[in-house]
């Protein structure tokens, strides 16, 4: 069970918070489970958890952050569950993929993707959970080795896009984690477990 930390950074590279995470192959597929503490976009507290099927689609959401709350399924053409208690569907295909501001949703899209792709994404607003329809792309740069706080990686190197404001920045996948995100989220402490990708020696 791949286990650690990732120092959460604000706009101007500078730490506003943590997301403590723990991930492992389950029943559905793979499972994600993170604490994050933060002070953007005000101090608050938040519970991460995502659940994929054995082909890496998005089998079960849940997002906690303190003043909302959100629980999304698939089910046929749509996403459906609750946001604060009330019912939400929402359209979603096969070919969809969700992203919210944790690395455990870009992970579910590389591990889908490839080759490099443009996606349609349900986009859940950072705390707020309110859901928008975004394009992005994913370009694969291939392989290489990454240095972090927490070790060095042989790694996968893709590069994000949000198309709709031109906003991009690089990540690093090894296994089933994310160890290094240029400017949002870099990994501090990891321990790789039975099943994680192990640091380089």
């Amino acid at each position: 069970m791949p286990q650690g930390r990732y120092t959460v950074l604000g706009v101007d590279g500078s730490p506003v918070g943590t997301e403590s995470f723990r991930s492992a192959p389950g029943p559905m597929g793979w499972r994600y489970f993170s604490d994050v503490d933060t002070t953007d976009p005000v101090p608050h507290r938040e519970v991460v958890d995502v659940a994929v099927d054995a082909g890496w689609r998005i089998a079960r959401v849940r997002i906690d952050t303190g003043e909302h709350h959100l629980l999304l399924e698939p089910r046929g053409e749509a996403l459906v569950g609750f946001r604060d208690g009330a019912e939400i569907e929402i359209g979603y295909g096969p070919e969809m993929h969700l992203d919210y501001f944790t690395p455990a949703t870009n992970l579910v899209t590389t591990k889908r993707l490839t080759e490099s792709a443009e996606i349609e994404v349900v986009y859940l607003a950072p705390m707020t959970l309110e859901p928008s329809l975004e394009r992005q792309r994913y370009d694969l740069r291939g392989p290489e080795q990454i240095d972090t706080p927490a070790g060095r990686f042989a790694a996968d190197r893709w590069t994000f896009t949000a198309l709709g404001s031109g906003w991009s920045a690089d990540l690093w996948v090894a296994g089933d984690t994310v160890v290094a995100y240029d400017r949002l989220f870099q990994l501090t402490w990891y321990e790789a477990g039975a099943s994680g990708a192990a640091p380089l020696a």
